[in-house]
């Protein structure tokens, strides 16, 4: 799942994280999507959260780790 990555601080392109917070982002979206579950949130609503949970965590990572010249030509062929 491509959130929970995100969440441990893994970019989407490319960057530095590790297993210990792929971990600590998997009981964090395990966590908010068993407390949705709980709260009897129907799944089309629980896939907004999700959705909006990896806007933000995207959102964050490129203010964090904003791309310069040289970041942004790894990508190029």
């Amino acid at each position: 799942m491509i959130l929970v990555v995100v969440l441990g601080g893994i970019g989407l392109s490319g960057g530095r994280g590790g297993v210990v917070n792929v971990i600590i982002g998997t009981l964090l979206i395990g966590t908010i999507m068993n407390g949705l579950t709980i709260m009897n949130v129907s799944f089309e609503m629980q896939n907004l959260v999700r959705g909006l949970v990896l806007l933000v965590a995207v959102l964050a990572d490129s203010l964090i780790n904003p791309r310069n010249e040289e970041t942004a030509q790894q990508g190029d062929i």
